[in-house]
């Protein structure tokens, strides 16, 4: 995922992963392994883009990757748990 994302460039990655879509430092702090997104978060949620989705191993039943603020993330899509976060940075 490392790789993709310093293989495009800031105006050519979705809203999610560009710079200019930073997360807040309150909400930064409220996105942890283990702890359920809150709904100032969860309408942050946005894909995964297709290309890195492709890249990633297969999300256990009834969870998906998606993008928060920069960070590509695996959320239990009915009960919004996250399991694992992706941090990128340049």
């Amino acid at each position: 995922m490392r790789g993709w994302y310093h293989d495009h460039d800031r105006e050519g990655l979705p809203p999610g992963l560009a710079k200019r879509d930073q997360l807040p430092p309150g909400l930064e702090r409220q996105l942890r392994v283990r702890g359920t997104l809150p709904p100032g978060l969860r309408k942050r949620m946005m894909p995964c883009p297709e290309e890195m989705e492709r890249q990633l191993p297969p999300p256990p039943v009834g969870c998906a990757h998606v993008v928060i603020g920069g960070h590509v993330v695996l959320v239990n899509r009915s009960s919004y748990v996250v399991l694992d976060i992706f941090h990128f940075e340049r």
